[in-house]
């Protein structure tokens, strides 16, 4: 990367800093799934195991555009020897339990139940429980294959299958090393195990690529049904991840490369799921060809808001306002402070240095040192 690269990677880890999920608020989430485990697990005839899925799971959460709207917590609850069950007995075993605590039951009426979940409102996000059985007979801990249930228009519970454990391996293994390397990092710096290190936990360059594509999505198309859903651009972002130790890089390869894993088959765009092929996320762009739009127009417009404009762009502040249009303007003020605060620190100790071809960095090959002075320029 050059010098001018460098920054953007910077300044973009201290957005995606300020879209996350804080880890008080990943802590207060897995207390609060926890005690739903447990009190499932105490009541219901089968042995229960409760788990994030999505992007809890995977490290990708983001808080909301608004302060009105909340994140979403996504679980399976998985009930282990219940292979025998109908979709019915499924759905219900793990929502009548729910009802029998009094704090649970007043959260499910705040949102009713979902056509596959039995979904709780809390002060900050809302948990979304997806009651299943193994699919097959399995060893713990590798589970795979899940049945849930769907309940279609008419009330019917349907049979449905979903991978949800297999997937969250399959983005682990798209980030290689890179994955190991936060873990150990986080492991040595909180006294614990690597293995007991989940992903949520770190931030590679991958996932905090996601987290700020995902914001982008937001800000884009707002409340548009059209807009790209987060299941594609994950698996596709993840697709294309070569193992760039920058977010920059990162983005940049993705933006590139995402296109290329979009199949068609027999007329039809087909986005697999990588860990169920015969699963088609794209599944709604035949029926809703203007979704299939919206992806390649968002695609264009990430490349120009991510890569394009800020290279060509002229100093902090316009660097700012092009990353207020496209992820948010209270966001992108608090990261440009911390920038800016970061970099005076640096200023300070002697460590800054300038070049002729792209301004401020903190290490550059034959650059010249700055001397300490206020820094100006800043929103």
């Amino acid at each position: 990367m050059n010098e001018k690269e460098m920054q953007l990677d910077e300044l973009l880890k201290y957005i995606s800093e300020e879209i996350g999920i804080t880890q008080n608020m990943v802590d207060m989430a897995v207390k609060s799934y926890e005690s739903v485990g447990s009190w499932l697990s105490s009541g219901i005839d089968y042995d229960v195991h409760i788990y994030p899925q999505g992007s809890m799971a995977l490290g990708t959460t983001i808080k909301p555009i608004t302060d009105t709207d909340d994140y979403d917590i996504d679980l399976v609850c998985l009930l282990e020897n219940g292979q025998s069950l109908d979709a019915k007995a499924i759905k219900n075993i793990v929502g009548d339990r729910l009802k029998e605590n009094g704090t649970y039951c007043s959260k499910i009426q705040q949102e009713g139940e979902g056509k596959r979940c039995w979904k709780m409102q809390y002060n900050e996000f809302h948990m979304d429980i997806l009651p299943s059985v193994p699919k097959t007979i399995y060893l713990k801990p590798n589970f795979t294959d899940i049945r849930l249930t769907h309940k279609n228009d008419q009330g019917i519970y349907e049979d449905r299958y979903s991978n949800p454990y297999g997937y969250k391996k399959w983005f682990e293994n798209q980030m290689g090393e890179i994955l190991t390397d936060h873990k150990r990092a986080y492991a040595l710096s909180n006294q614990k195990e690597i293995e007991d290190v989940p992903t949520y936990r770190v931030k590679t360059p991958l996932q905090i690529s996601i987290q700020l594509l995902k914001r982008h999505r937001d800000i884009m198309f707002k409340n548009d049904d059209n807009a790209p859903i987060s299941i594609i651009i994950t698996t596709l972002a993840a697709l294309s991840y070569c193992g760039e130790s920058s977010i920059y890089e990162t983005l940049n390869n993705v933006l590139n490369s995402m296109i290329r894993y979009v199949e068609v088959k027999n007329g039809v765009y087909w986005i697999k799921n990588p860990v169920m092929p015969e699963e088609n996320f794209a599944d709604k762009w035949q029926e809703h060809p203007e979704r299939k739009d919206a992806f390649m127009a968002w695609i264009k417009q990430a490349k120009k808001d991510f890569i394009e404009n800020p290279l060509s762009s002229l100093g902090i502040d316009e660097i700012s306002t092009l990353f207020e249009n496209s992820l948010g303007t209270y966001p992108v003020q608090r990261a440009i402070k911390k920038y800016a605060n970061n970099t005076r620190k640096i200023r300070e100790q002697g460590k800054l240095y300038t070049t002729s071809t792209s301004g401020v960095t903190m290490i550059a090959k034959g650059a010249k040192k700055i001397k300490g002075h206020n820094f100006f320029g800043v929103k």
